[in-house]
């Protein structure tokens, strides 16, 4: 079967609200497996509640979200469903201080995912080894500098086997010589197939990574474009003031 002829993510007019403030507005999207799409916007735009919304960590008040089949919406709520196909990586790292990089990355699998033990620690000490901080994995999260979380916490959904990776401004928090290191990491991921939905305002690692970009404004998705026609075209005012002030010097 063609890889695109199905969705792995399919958004049908999703809308959000807080309250009487309409965040996400009938917004429509079809992600197709492998693919990899940056979301960029002005801040407030609704990007993270986008994100947030595709991993049922946000109800939807119109529209669906379909996942793999998985739906959520007003009429149904498959989400710890959807939660299964989809791995999730928060700008704050959201990791569990009391617990130890290794046992970060066990708990689900075994929780969730009914792993043994002893295959949730083959599991995690795999992936911590491909992010490159399994040394660390007798240490607590706080022991460890904002890089080696972040990369912890994408060992840690990783763990959960994926079909789909979401990243919310994973390198916000970070310091800037720590931001290299986290996007090695994911454009690591990229290359190796994973399809991945990534907040950021990182345009360097989109000009390399993506697939698409979308840029999103009022809560509406105005441009979805590959990377050269999104850094080319100059004739939408939005993405001219946004690139701006992203790509200006310091």
């Amino acid at each position: 079967m063609d890889s695109q002829s199905t969705p792995v993510i399919e958004l049908a007019s999703l809308t959000k609200r807080f309250g009487p403030h309409t965040v996400l507005q009938n917004v429509d999207l079809k992600v197709y497996a492998g693919q990899k799409v940056v979301i960029c916007g002005p801040s407030g735009s609704g990007k993270s509640t986008l994100i947030r919304c595709i991993n049922g960590l946000e109800d939807v008040d119109d529209g669906e979200v379909i996942v793999r089949n998985a739906r959520t919406g007003q009429r149904y709520d498959k989400s710890p469903e959807i939660r299964r196909h989809v791995g999730m990586v928060f700008q704050s790292f959201n990791l569990f201080p009391h617990h130890t990089v290794l046992n970060n990355c066990m708990l689900a699998p075994i929780k969730v995912g009914g792993l043994s033990k002893e295959q949730a620690r083959d599991t995690a000490m795999k992936l911590l080894t491909k992010v490159r901080v399994a040394n660390q994995a007798d240490k607590y999260p706080p022991q460890l500098s904002g890089g080696q979380q972040q990369r912890v916490a994408i060992a840690r959904a990783l763990c959960m086997n994926p079909d789909v990776m979401l990243f919310d401004e994973p390198t916000s928090a970070l310091d800037p010589e720590m931001v290299k290191e986290v996007l090695d990491t994911m454009i690591a991921l990229a290359t190796e197939g994973m399809t991945m939905l990534c907040v950021t305002h990182e345009m360097s690692f989109a000009r390399r990574v993506a697939d698409r970009i979308i840029f999103v404004d009022g809560g509406r998705i105005v441009v979805d474009a590959s990377p050269d026609e999104f850094f080319e075209d100059t004739s939408h005012p939005r993405v001219r003031e946004f690139l701006g002030q992203v790509l200006s010097p310091a």
